[in-house]
């Protein structure tokens, strides 16, 4: 039987209101937050952030202070601050292509499921750039405290979209580079023992060039998956041209470089990598749900690279960041011992994905002159970050980009009077979007239209429906057998 769904309602009189944890005061330009900033200390303070009109940070500290005379104030003093999280592998033209019911088949490599390749069954259709359906799955990330993302696609004016130069949102940076197929192998070549692939492959200067190159690496777990590694980080490795281009090996590691995936790479591969500067990004939902296995992140983590968390797409991933989180925190508790921390796995999320996309001097932080693209959760038992890794697009009071706050609980949006909000239920909690002032559309009217082309909902009130599976290729099989 289906879960029920949570519905966005425009009524809020469906559900009660959630206790006040927040005082709010409107007052100028100037914006001052008050609340316990996750900084990447073991034991995060109480601190005050000042926002300016512009909305650049100015000061973030216990003893700071607005400038102005009656900034507006918003007291959430034991909420957790974090910076917005950067969702740095997405593809979030697939938002119309739901997550089917696992039917427990597990691939080798991607070609395998992109086209049905050895006898699989293909996952996906085709990308639907649709304007609102890019703009609903942009506002199941927002909802989530993700402000930034590299997705394949954009709708204007919700969160960053750093690999569109319109996306940027003001951003002093060029975007970055997504490549899917940095070997030109989208009609499904897989090789073993030389780089024969397509005839355009990327080079050297085409990273070097990218402000970060962030690029699907060896996504699959056979040879094939770590041929492409190969190919991609030693030179000598294939010295032999094909006739009509391409077929040569090509260093690509250096500092620009942002390996997507890296499922198929081993520990010498991880050394290589580290050594080049190059950084990682981790997907655990989709990798485990398509290939029963993920990236080496304890050695990744071991050797010091830089590690950001990106939920890949809906159809095998993660809805939101939440549920990343969840994964992660759910394959670490089972497979690593516990290793990995509330504080290691938002740090991935914050900083490790701000260095992955080389934003990191303006995005990923709470400091001076970083851009306040902040997100307020509410506390738990677990801790300040634990309330940044564990809650849920309900239990969040504010997201904030730019200075400007687009998704809000009810009572802080109505007690600073904000512009061009509307209300809605999410997981029975009244909240406010604040997007008219960028959208061609309102969100009643966005709602509406999902609603009647059975697009993935926004949230659920529980695990969300058919949600892609997070075990390894043991559990599964066990899961199986005992049934």
């Amino acid at each position: 039987m289906m879960r029920p769904l949570v519905l966005l309602s425009l009524a809020l009189s469906a559900a009660p209101a959630a206790a006040q944890t927040c005082h709010v005061l409107r007052g100028g330009a100037e914006t001052v937050i008050d609340a316990v900033v996750l900084d990447d200390t073991p034991t995060p303070r109480r601190a005050v952030t000042v926002i300016a009109p512009d909305g650049r940070i100015t000061c973030t500290g216990p003893a700071c202070r607005a400038t102005t005379p009656s900034p507006t104030t918003i007291d959430c003093a034991a909420d957790s601050l974090s910076p917005g999280y950067i969702n740095p592998h997405d593809h979030i033209d697939f938002t119309g292509d739901p997550p089917a019911p696992d039917t427990g088949e597990r691939y080798v490599h991607r070609h395998e499921w992109r086209i049905g390749l050895d006898g699989h069954r293909k996952v996906v259709e085709n990308p639907n750039e649709d304007p609102e359906i890019v703009a609903w799955g942009e506002l199941r990330m927002l909802i989530s405290g993700v402000t930034s993302i590299v997705g394949g696609g954009m709708a204007p004016g919700l969160i960053r979209n750093l690999d569109f130069p319109a996306g940027l949102e003001g951003l002093p940076i060029r975007p970055v580079t997504f490549q899917v197929f940095p070997l030109d192998d989208a009609p499904g070549i897989m090789r073993t023992a030389d780089c024969n692939y397509g005839h355009h492959p990327s080079t050297r200067g085409d990273v070097a060039g990218s402000q970060a190159f962030l690029a699907h690496v060896a996504e699959g777990t056979g040879e094939a998956a770590r041929n492409e590694f190969r190919c991609l980080s030693n030179s000598a490795y294939d010295t032999t041209a094909q006739a009509d281009g391409g077929g040569t090996a090509h260093d690509l590691m250096m500092p620009n470089m942002t390996v997507l995936h890296g499922v198929g790479l081993t520990p010498d591969d991880l050394a290589r990598l580290q050594t080049s500067g190059a950084t990682l990004v981790w997907s655990p939902r989709s990798n485990l749900s398509l290939y029963g296995r993920t990236l080496d992140v304890l050695t990744a983590e071991r050797l010091g690279i830089p590690i950001g968390l990106g939920t890949d797409w809906l159809p095998s991933g993660s809805m939101n960041m939440s549920r990343e989180f969840a994964c992660a925190r759910r394959y670490s508790n089972d497979h690593l011992n516990h290793a990995l921390s509330d504080r290691t796995l938002w740090h991935m999320a914050t900083i490790g994905s701000a260095t992955a996309t080389h934003t990191q001097e303006l995005l990923g932080r709470i400091a001076p002159s970083t851009e306040a693209d902040l997100v307020l959760y509410r506390p738990t038992a677990g801790g300040p970050y634990a309330a940044a890794t564990h809650d849920e697009p309900g239990d969040i009071d504010l997201v904030m980009r730019g200075g400007r706050i687009l998704y809000a609980s009810a009572d802080i949006a109505e007690n600073l009077a904000l512009p061009g909000c509307e209300p809605l239920m999410v997981q029975g909690q009244p909240k406010r979007l604040c997007i008219r002032r960028d959208q061609p559309f309102s969100f009643a009217m966005l709602q509406q239209d999902m609603t009647e082309q059975h697009i993935y909902p926004l949230a659920f009130d529980h695990a969300p429906r058919d949600e892609p599976p997070c075990d390894t290729l043991e559990d599964h099989h066990s899961r199986h057998a005992a049934l």
